[in-house]
């Protein structure tokens, strides 16, 4: 499998593009203004304790407070430190909240943002802090030494437990990553010194900040996706900023020196363009995804979970119906599971695939759904095929679905697809005018409306309905247009008043 990495930056945003044979399998988007905080740790206050959700809120400065559950609470062991004898007595550093009943409102804690905030709720936080790098993770207020499962030589991973043992400091975690199976004492111990130098940043943040504050920021998403993507499995990195292309090529000569010659920059043209990423992004995100054999899938966004059917469209099969039905299935598993890495969906998914009848069929499908499924690097779960034919999901929810930071909600229909009928907003305006005939004998009105709904009012019946309104009322309208109204909004002024007069009535 031939698999690239893209990174597009632009004065606005910062695009990366994960491909697989040409196939567009992941996409980032981070702007200035929207950061993802996922990773950060916080020097938060507790702002309130509800036992019944068995769940706290902090307060870490940002507009929604973050969402501590309590099963995300507490280690047993004491505070750990690396910092020298003399320097401990500079100032205390507050102590994780070993259990929910220690929590109290006002009290300062330390968290770690683990979900971004999405749509009206806050970002999740845990107190089980942890701090990445590039080959081993370190795990403060914790006692362990974990090896990566996708490691498999029994040898090895005696190895690496050996080292990350002689390296880890004491009253830490360390989890060795899969990217370490290859590498020399070396370079896990020029990691883990990167890690303790962060450590130290961040206990020293803490000390000089008040809470609510930031104390440790993550890797912008470039340099995390670089340092947790970038592996020998990637055959090439391709940049168009100079300036990003310096920085990666110093983070690769640094920690995988034998990466740096897959790094290049891109002089001329849309680096997007050219290899076919932009019409890729346009095809993917749209509401219906059509797949090679003629069928296709919808994918619809609710408040509550993301529903995608599958459909035989201009599939024309030579087979029986069951084996045309599992064939269009299979296809749509393939791209469904693409589609969930690609627009990063999270949450609770449901799928109506095509009917089957045979029952080793529905299994097969569901097989190889989670085959698929396996490249994906967030967390799924997956039930089988349900009685009423549909498959019930999660994927692990970190960041804002492409969907929602790739648009913005509709102001004409609100996030709904679907305007009032140019009739229904018609109705309106004629009930207006017969609450205003209640109250008032004013002959002289103006009305101003959507062009689209002008154009409607001034042909065919309708026309001539507001005409007779206008003789049964003995009202004299006249009709504008503004094409900054929105399309089911209207605005009645009184020629005698000499003012706005739609909210009157």
């Amino acid at each position: 499998m031939n698999k690239e990495i893209y990174i597009n930056e632009t004065a606005t945003e910062t695009r990366i593009a994960i491909t697989e044979d040409g196939n567009l399998v992941e996409l980032y988007i981070e702007t200035p203004e929207e950061k993802s905080s996922v990773g950060n740790i916080y020097n938060g206050v507790v702002q309130n304790v509800i036992p019944g959700m068995r769940a706290a809120f902090i307060n870490i400065g940002q507009k929604v407070n973050a969402f501590l559950p309590f099963s995300e609470i507490g280690h047993n062991e004491q505070l750990p430190t690396i910092l020298d004898a003399d320097e401990k007595e500079e100032g205390e550093i507050p102590i994780p909240v070993q259990s929910p009943e220690k929590l109290k409102i006002g009290d300062p804690i330390l968290v770690q943002v683990t979900k971004d905030s999405w749509g009206e709720k806050g970002p999740r936080v845990t107190t089980n802090i942890s701090i990445p790098g590039r080959f081993l993770v370190l795990v403060p207020y914790a006692n362990y030494i974990g090896i990566s499962k996708k490691i498999q030589s029994y040898a090895r991973r005696k190895e690496l437990k050996t080292i990350a043992r002689s390296i880890k400091p004491e009253g830490f975690g360390l989890i060795v990553r899969t990217v370490a199976e290859d590498k020399t004492d070396e370079d896990l111990k020029r990691d883990m010194d990167y890690l303790i130098d962060k450590w130290q940043e961040l206990q020293k943040n803490l000390k000089q900040s008040s809470p609510p504050s930031l104390v440790y920021r993550d890797m912008e998403i470039t340099s995390s996706v670089i340092r947790d993507l970038f592996t020998n499995e990637v055959s090439r990195v391709l940049v168009d900023s100079k300036k990003m292309f310096r920085k990666i090529q110093n983070y690769a000569h640094q920690v995988a020196p034998n990466l740096e010659d897959r790094i290049f920059f891109h002089k001329n043209g849309s680096i997007f363009e050219i290899h076919n990423i932009s019409k890729q992004i346009e095809r993917s995100l749209s509401r219906r995804i059509w797949l090679r054999g003629g069928g296709y899938i919808i994918i619809e966004h609710t408040e509550a979970l993301v529903s995608i059917d599958v459909n035989s469209g201009k599939f024309i099969g030579k087979k029986s119906q069951e084996s045309n039905n599992l064939r269009i299935n299979m296809e749509a598993a393939t791209e469904i599971a693409r589609q969930l890495r690609l627009r990063d969906i999270g949450g609770l998914i449901i799928i109506d695939f095509i009917d089957m009848e045979d029952r080793e069929n529905r299994k097969k499908l569901v097989e190889y759904f989670r085959k698929e499924l396996q490249k994906d690097r967030a967390k799924v779960s997956i039930s089988d095929v349900s009685e009423f034919g549909l498959v019930e999901m999660t994927r692990q929810r970190v960041r804002t679905s492409l969907f929602f930071s790739t648009s913005e909600e509709c102001p004409m229909c609100h996030g709904t697809g679907r305007i009032p009928s140019k009739e229904s907003v018609i109705s309106k305006i004629d009930n207006w005018i017969r609450r205003y005939r209640l109250h008032t004998k004013d002959k002289f009105i103006r009305i101003t409306v959507h062009p689209a709904i002008l154009s409607h009012l001034s042909s065919g019946a309708t026309k001539k309905q507001f005409r007779h309104l206008q003789v049964k009322n003995l009202l004299w309208i006249d009709f504008k247009s503004d094409d900054t109204l929105k399309f089911d909004e209207f605005r009645v002024f009184s020629r005698r008043l000499n003012k706005d007069i739609t909210d009157l009535y």
